[in-house]
């Protein structure tokens, strides 16, 4: 049997193709193809470079796994070109990637949680903290997010429970990170008159919230004002 012939380490492989630019899952003879052009180019030793810099990021192991994991999940789906970078750095992008998206959507829950018990808070009073103060009641708030998501879900089950699609979107672009009531209307394809007078049974919701959070029992008589 003739032998097979050695690698060519001058000659460049292949690209990688991912499963997104096919658009659809690998094969078993392209999952054999990616498995053996990984090993050609030291994936295990590649992947201990990715962890490490992960860690130097998050400085906590665990994270910096989730993040190997996720950068490898999307190499198999963005592919690869080994005649671009090589498989280490091209690794290190990936988790990079991921590092800076988790940033963005840390940032961005924060902020949503922050517009959403700002409303709450508003209606209980606060506005009259001097603002140190109100900064060290967010503060607080956001040591204890699950609280958070709790509320923002009692919310959200209100809504559905009355109908009201307009605090529902109002909700969704609200988490979402948009806050400006134009836009929500431009968005949505409503009028803006909609998204303020939606504003007044929010108002009316987050009473009768924090009424049953301080043991008060809502009255299903009361009249909306």
């Amino acid at each position: 049997m003739a032998e097979k012939p050695a690698l060519d380490a001058a000659q460049p492989a292949a690209p990688l193709i991912g499963t997104d630019v096919l658009g659809r899952p690998l094969t078993a003879d392209e999952k054999k193809h990616w498995d053996r052009v990984l090993r050609q180019h030291d994936f295990a030793g590649a992947r201990r470079y990715a962890l490490l810099f992960g860690q130097r990021l998050t400085r906590n192991v665990a994270r910096a796994e989730d993040l190997v994991g996720r950068a490898c999940l999307r190499l198999v789906r963005w592919g690869w070109d080994p005649g671009d970078v090589t498989l280490a750095k091209r690794l290190c992008r990936l988790v990079w990637s991921e590092w800076t998206h988790e940033k963005k959507e840390d940032a961005r829950r924060r902020y949503a949680e922050e517009k959403f018990l700002a409303e709450m808070a508003v209606h209980e009073g606060t506005h009259s903290r001097s603002a140190e103060e109100y900064a060290t009641q967010l503060e607080q708030e956001r040591e204890d997010e699950e609280h958070a998501r709790g509320q923002i879900d009692r919310m959200r089950a209100a809504f559905v429970k009355a109908n009201d699609a307009v605090n529902l979107l109002w909700l969704q672009f609200t988490l979402e990170g948009e806050v400006d009531l134009k836009v929500m209307a431009h968005k949505s394809g409503r009028d803006v008159s909609e998204f303020y007078d939606a504003a007044d049974r929010r108002k009316r919701l987050t009473k009768r919230l924090l009424a049953e959070d301080n043991g008060v029992k809502h009255d299903p008589g009361e009249k909306a004002r």
